[in-house]
C-alpha cells in the first residue's frame, strides 16, 4: 500500500516506479498507523506564537550560541545553490533559520519558518521529525515526504547530541528542488560534520569549568568534527562525555560516569605514551596505539579568573553588581541574581563562580534526575566547587532532598538565578522550605536594558564584545543604525541586543549600517524620525506601546513608570492607531 501511495504521488517524475527506502517506509507506517495521518496529507506546519518562540529561544540559548557560527558558515557556502540551513530543538521547533530572501514566499507557503514545528506526529515524514525518532543522519527526498506540501524539497539532516547521549537538536540543510543522489550524499557528509562541530562547541560550553579531554581516532585534532570528548574533575573522574566517546574508548556508556581516566585508558594497551609537562594554559597528549588507535589530548584547567581577565560586561551597571556580589560570595554568603529574561543573570553567575572559585558546576532544575544525581556526587567529592543553580523550581523533590544534604555538608560559593524572588516561594514553587532558606542570602536585581542611562555606551561595548568573539576588530556603526538601537525597547534585553549585533557583524564589513540590523528593529523605527536624538524617549514609548498592543497600563509597568507619568509623556505624541486598552 505504501509504495502504491508513493507511485500515485510521483507519476509525473522519473522516480515514480521505485518504492520507498526502508527508513522512509518505516516512517510512513508510523504516519498511517500510529500518528493517524491521511494518505493525502497536505497542510502548512504549525508555528509558535511570538511569546512561545521567545520562551523556547531562552531555554535553548546554550545550543543556539554553540551553533550560530557554524550555521552562518554553512549558509554562506550553500546559499548560491538554493539551500536553506536551520537548527531545530529536540522538540522539532526551528530555532535558527537562514535562507535567501528570494525563496521566502515558497518557504512561507509550506510553513518553513522560525518557530515552525516539525515533529513527525504533526507533519508526517520529514527530515527533522524523522531524525528525532531515528537518532541518525538521514535524507528525505522530494515525494518521500508524507506531507505533499514538501514534495519539492530535499531535507538532509543530522542529530546533535547533548549530555549523556540525549538529543539536543537537529541540523538541517534543505534544497529547494530535486537534486541527484550524488548531491544528496555530499550534503549528508557536510551536514553530519557540521553537526559534530556544533556538538563539540556545545560540550565545551556545557563543561567550561572542567578539564576537557579530546579523543581522536587518527591523531588529528584540527577538525572538531572528528573529535569525541570527555570532561574530568580535578581528581581525574569523568563527569560528562560526548555520545560517541564510549565507542571510541570501546567501553559501555554506563562504565564512564565517575570513572577515572587512567581506568579507561589502561597502561597495558598503550604501546607508546608521549606527554609534556602541563601548566594550566597548556595541553599534554597521550597516544594510544591499541586497541583502537585512539589519541587522547588532555587540556588543563584555565587559570582562576581575576576581575580584569575576562571580557567587559556589556552594561556598565553590571560591573558594580559584580564587585559587590564577589565580596559577599568570597564570604560564603549565598547569592541570588534576579532579573527579566536576557538581562545577563546566567552570564554574571558563571563569571562570579569563576572569579570566586575557578571550579564550579551549574545545576539546572529541569535536568533529568540521573544527570542531577551525577553532578551532586561530584559536588560531594569536591567541597571547594562553586554551585550555580538555575530553574530550581523545576527540580524533583528527591533531588531537592539530595541538594539540601550537599549544601549542609560543606561551605561553598552558591549562586541562584531566577526571574523573580516569587519563583522561590515554597508554597508556589513546590520547593522544600529548608532548601529555600539555604538559598536566600544577598539578592541582586539586574536592571533591564531599557532603563540604562547610557544606551550608546552599552551598545558600543556589546558590539566590541561580539566582534571579539567573532575574531575580528570591532566595526564602526553608522549614526542611523545607532539611533535605531537607542529607540528600540529591547524586550529581550542584553540577549536580544547581542543576537542583533551578532547578525549585524556577520553581515557587515567595516561599518554596521541600518541594512545589517534585524528586520523587526527597522520596521519599528519607521514610525518615527530615528535621526532626531531628542525624540528617543518618545520612540521608545511608541515601540513599547506597540509591543503591548496599545495597553497603557502594561506599557507603564514595563517601562517602570506610573500610568499618570506615561500619560503625561504621551501627551501630544501618541502614535496614530494606538489605543488605551483597559
Amino acid at each position: 500500500m505504501l509504495s502504491h501511495i508513493h507511485r500515485l504521488r510521483a507519476l509525473s517524475t522519473v522516480e515514480g516506479a521505485r518504492g520507498l527506502p526502508a527508513l522512509v517506509e518505516g516512517s510512513w507506517r508510523r504516519c498511517l498507523e500510529t500518528h493517524r495521518l491521511l494518505p493525502d496529507f497536505a497542510r502548512r506546519a504549525d508555528v509558535l506564537s511570538y511569546g512561545e518562540l521567545r520562551e523556547t529561544l531562552d531555554q535553548e540559548e546554550l545550543l543556539i550560541r554553540s551553533a550560530t557560527a557554524e550555521i552562518d558558515r554553512l549558509f554562506r557556502r550553500l546559499a548560491a545553490d538554493a539551500c536553506t540551513v536551520s537548527l531545530a530543538s529536540a522538540q522539532g521547533v526551528k530555532l535558527l533559520f537562514r535562507c535567501d530572501p528570494y525563496h521566502m514566499d515558497d518557504l512561507n507557503r509550506a510553513g518553513v519558518l522560525p518557530g515552525s514545528v516539525w515533529a513527525e506526529d504533526m507533519q508526517g515524514t520529514n527530515g527533522i521529525g524523522t531524525c528525532l525518532l531515528e537518532r541518525r543522519p538521514l535524507s528525505i527526498v522530494g515525494d518521500e515526504h508524507f506531507n505533499r506540501v514538501l514534495s519539492d524539497i530535499t531535507c538532509t539532516v543530522a542529530p546533535i547530541f547533548g549530555s549523556n547521549g540525549q538529543l539536543a537538536g537537529v541540523l538541517n540543510i534543505s534544497s529547494l528542488g530535486r537534486i541527484g543522489a550524488q548531491a544528496v550524499r555530499l550534503l549528508s557528509d557536510v551536514v553530519n560534520r557540521s553537526a559534530r562541530r556544533i556538538e563539540t562547541q556545545l560540550f565545551q560550553r556545557r563543561n567550561s569549568g572542567h578539564r576537557l579531554v579530546s579523543l581522536s581516532a587518527d591523531g588529528d585534532f584540527a577538525d572538531a568534527a572528528a573529535l569525541s570528548m570527555l570532561a574530568l574533575d580535578d581528581s581525574g573522574q569523568i563527569v560528562d562525555f560526548t555520545h560517541d566517546a564510549p565507542v571510541m574508548l570501546r567501553r559501555a556508556a554506563d562504565q564512564l560516569p565517575m570513572a577515572r581516566l587512567d581506568q579507561i585508558v589502561e597502561p597495558d594497551v598503550v604501546h607508546g605514551v608521549w606527554s609534556e609537562p602541563m601548566t594550566p594554559a597548556e595541553a599534554g597528549h597521550l597516544r594510544v596505539a591499541a586497541p583502537s588507535q585512539t589519541t587522547v589530548a588532555i587540556s588543563g584547567h584555565q587559570p582562576v579568573a581575576t576581575p580584569g581577565s575576562e571580557a567587559t560586561l556589556s552594561d556598565p551597571r553590571l560591573d558594580e553588581i559584580l564587585h559587590q556580589a564577589l565580596d559577599l560570595a568570597r564570604r560564603q554568603l549565598p547569592l541570588m541574581l534576579i532579573g527579566e529574561t536576557g538581562t545577563g543573570k546566567t552570564t554574571l553567575a558563571l563569571r562570579l563562580a569563576r572569579l570566586v572559585s575557578g571550579d564550579f558546576l551549574m545545576l539546572e532544575g529541569g535536568a533529568a534526575d540521573d544527570v542531577t544525581r551525577l553532578k551532586l556526587d561530584t559536588l560531594r567529592a569536591r567541597p571547594g566547587f562553586a554551585l550555580v543553580l538555575d530553574q530550581i523550581d523545576e527540580m524533583s523533590v528527591p533531588m531537592q532532598r539530595s541538594l539540601v544534604q550537599v549544601l549542609e555538608g560543606a561551605q561553598r560559593p552558591l549562586i541562584t538565578v531566577t526571574s523573580s524572588a516569587k519563583d522561590l516561594q515554597p508554597e508556589l514553587a513546590g520547593l522544600r522550605p529548608d532548601l529555600v532558606h539555604r538559598l536566600n542570602g544577598a539578592a541582586f536585581i539586574l536592571p533591564p536594558l531599557r532603563s540604562t542611562p547610557e544606551p550608546e555606551k552599552v551598545f558600543l561595548r556589546a558590539l566590541a564584545e561580539e566582534a571579539r568573539l567573532a575574531g575580528r576588530a570591532a566595526p564602526h556603526i553608522s549614526s542611523e543604525a545607532l539611533a535605531i538601537l537607542c529607540c528600540h525597547h529591547w524586550p529581550g534585553n542584553l540577549r536580544e541586543l547581542h543576537f542583533a549585533l551578532r547578525r549585524a557583524i556577520a553581515l557587515a564589513g567595516d561599518t554596521v549600517t541600518v541594512a545589517h540590523l534585524p528586520t523587526q528593529l527597522i520596521e519599528l523605527s519607521e514610525t518615527h524620525d530615528v535621526l532626531a536624538r531628542s525624540k528617543a524617549e518618545t520612540a521608545r514609548i511608541e515601540t513599547a506601546l506597540r509591543y503591548h498592543k496599545g495597553n497603557v497600563m502594561e506599557t507603564a509597568r514595563y517601562l517602570g513608570v506610573s500610568r499618570a507619568t506615561l500619560y503625561r509623556k504621551m501627551q501630544g505624541k501618541r502614535s496614530k492607531g494606538l489605543t488605551d486598552k483597559p
